[in-house]
């Protein structure tokens, strides 16, 4: 028998909420400060093709992984009752015969796929890495999902760093030594193998292969929170693949590389927010007040955060390719750049707002919107090939991110929040912001050095404004936050 739904303790979630989002962001920093330095490394020692390459076998590797979770993950972390061992060995041994079995069509049918994918050897070794790393990661699902449904984030991160020194380290390295794309090969079978010991060793658990008829029930939940992602990887990781199609992928690396610098910041923050307010908004997701406060925190911190680094991100990227030897090979990639920043300021207040539904359980709400959404962008991402070129993905995928307004109506039917109030004081500190850096870097910008004068000088300006525009609610968070972790 499950046990009743245990009393919540509000003020312990609070507690390991704030805790753990503290924890995520400042662990992901040093995780994102070394991927970033990495990136660097690589554009400098890869071509726009060799990047190219791999984010098109990545995003084929993305397809595959998301119709092998079946949403297990999300069904444990979101039950109410006591997760029983049964449940768990269930969701082990599905996922790892599922991988399994994919891996070994791959194997055998590697030389169609690659074929149809006119990858190369490189390539074709790089794809079957990347779908054997799945049949490995079965391995740490759950105690990766036990450490976020009792919300120790502060854990969860040590395997994750791990794996990032390993993977960032031999990839430069290789490509350093001139390893091309059979670089990101190597890296990734020996991070995903490294990983593996350290998720047991921060939360131990026995895996072991069980099938039971009532654990498979937990599906109904877990079948249409998996059924959203999958929309999601249709919508960008598919589109990707049709991307390698149609496109040369020295064009797909352009792309790439606009997006990955303007999703940077939203992968360190906004990443770190949802993952823990998922599991935070599900425990008190009946107290509307409660509730209402912390959607207008999340908003308000992310787009305290957020604006300012987008935005000094296209003011000044062009400078940086300008002033940088052997960038300048990437500036046909700026204007997807500008676009991705702009969709990534979107995109990093509508995530906070979909989380929300979903850890209310809404997730046929969430699902129809990302029909939507994938509908939308399969429609406008070709019309805009066909009208700009590659630059047009990341026009059609800002686009698209507009659509916030019918997530804000849709979660003010849950709770009255204000969506302008939470994000006006960043939002006009960042325009004072960007005025005055555009300004320094029309007047005073002639080489790296006076380029990073600009930008402390931007720094500065933001962090007056926005300390007189929103003094309060800063030293309140702050307080928060300081008290939380005492």
């Amino acid at each position: 028998m499950e046990s009743e739904t245990p009393a919540i303790d509000i003020e312990l979630i609070k507690k390991r909420a704030v805790t753990g989002v503290v924890a995520l962001t400042s662990r992901t920093m040093f995780l994102q400060i070394i991927s970033l330095a990495a990136f660097s490394l690589l554009s400098v020692f890869l071509s726009p093709a060799a990047i190219g390459i791999y984010i098109a076998v990545t995003a084929i590797m993305r397809i595959i992984n998301f119709f092998t979770d079946f949403g297990f993950g999300a069904a444990i972390v979101q039950k109410h009752q006591e997760v029983l061992e049964e449940e768990l060995a269930t969701a082990f041994t599905l996922q790892m015969l599922v991988t399994l079995t994919i891996f070994l069509f791959f194997w055998f049918g590697q030389s169609a796929i690659a074929s149809f994918f006119h990858l190369a050897q490189n390539g074709r070794e790089l794809l079957l890495v990347l779908i054997f790393t799945l049949f490995l990661s079965s391995f740490k699902t759950i105690p990766a999902v036990l450490l976020e449904r009792h919300l120790k984030f502060d854990k969860v991160i040590i395997p994750q760093i791990v794996e990032s020194l390993f993977f960032n380290v031999i990839v430069v390295v290789l490509a350093f030594k001139g390893w091309g794309v059979s670089s990101y090969t190597w890296s990734t079978l020996i991070s995903a193998l490294a990983g593996i010991p350290a998720y047991y060793l921060v939360f131990p658990w026995k895996p072991h292969l069980q099938l039971t008829r009532r654990s498979l029930k937990m599906l109904s939940y877990g079948i249409q929170f998996q059924a959203k992602s999958i929309l999601g990887t249709i919508k960008d990781d598919l589109l990707t693949t049709f991307l390698a199609k149609i496109l040369p992928f020295s064009q797909l690396g352009f792309i790439g590389w606009g997006q990955k610098w303007a999703f940077f910041s939203f992968r360190f923050l906004v990443d770190s927010i949802t993952k823990v307010t998922f599991s935070a908004y599900s425990r008190f997701q009946h107290d509307v007040k409660l509730l209402r406060r912390a959607v207008e925190i999340s908003l308000f911190v992310t787009s305290f955060f957020l604006f300012p680094i987008l935005s000094g991100l296209i003011l000044t990227s062009s400078y940086f390719i300008k002033f940088i030897p052997h960038y300048q090979k990437w500036e046909p990639a700026l204007f997807s750049l500008y676009f991705f920043s702009l969709n990534a300021a979107v995109s990093s207040l509508s995530n906070i707002l979909v989380n929300t539904l979903d850890a209310t359980g809404r997730v046929k709400t969430t699902l129809k919107l990302m029909v939507f959404w994938t509908t939308l962008t399969w429609i406008l991402t070709p019309l805009f090939i066909y009208r700009f070129g590659y630059n047009g993905v990341a026009a059609a995928s800002f686009l698209v991110t507009l659509t916030i307004v019918i997530t804000i109506y849709l979660v003010k039917k849950i709770v009255d929040f204000s969506f302008w109030q939470s994000i006006q004081r960043p939002f006009w500190a960042t325009m004072f912001m960007s005025l005055v850096v555009f300004i320094a870097l029309r007047t005073i910008t002639t080489n790296l050095i006076t380029l990073l004068v600009a930008i402390i000088i931007g720094m500065v300006s933001y962090a007056v404004i926005v300390w007189f525009l929103a003094r309060d609610e800063i030293i309140k968070q702050t307080a928060l936050l300081l008290k939380r972790k005492q």
